[in-house]
């Protein structure tokens, strides 16, 4: 088997996995079994895959404060009534369970 030091790129020869000295640079190297290696490249000749797309992006469901001088848009859950953040009145939104 053939090993090849990480500090200096001197190749040497190792008869099996195991630590072994550099005889280029002397630090101490150690050697893998070949089944632990990297994996095979996959289709196209690259280890690497393209990730999957984003889920696609659902709106938000959004309520507007019904008084007349406030008119605020917000964004609410699954309720039937949601109070609105600036002014304080119950907004129906009739989406609840």
């Amino acid at each position: 088997m053939r090993a090849r030091c990480g500090r200096c790129g001197t190749g040497f020869e190792v008869m099996a996995p195991g630590r072994y000295a550099c005889p280029g640079c002397g630090v101490t190297n150690e050697v893998r079994g070949s089944s632990e290696g990297p994996p095979p490249p996959g289709p196209g000749g690259s280890q690497f895959t393209v990730p999957p797309p984003p889920p696609p992006d659902i709106p938000s469901q959004r309520a507007r404060c019904q008084d007349e001088e406030c008119g605020f848009s917000f964004i609410v859950g699954d309720v039937q009534t949601a109070p609105c953040p600036m002014c304080g009145i119950d907004v129906p939104v009739g989406t609840g369970p």
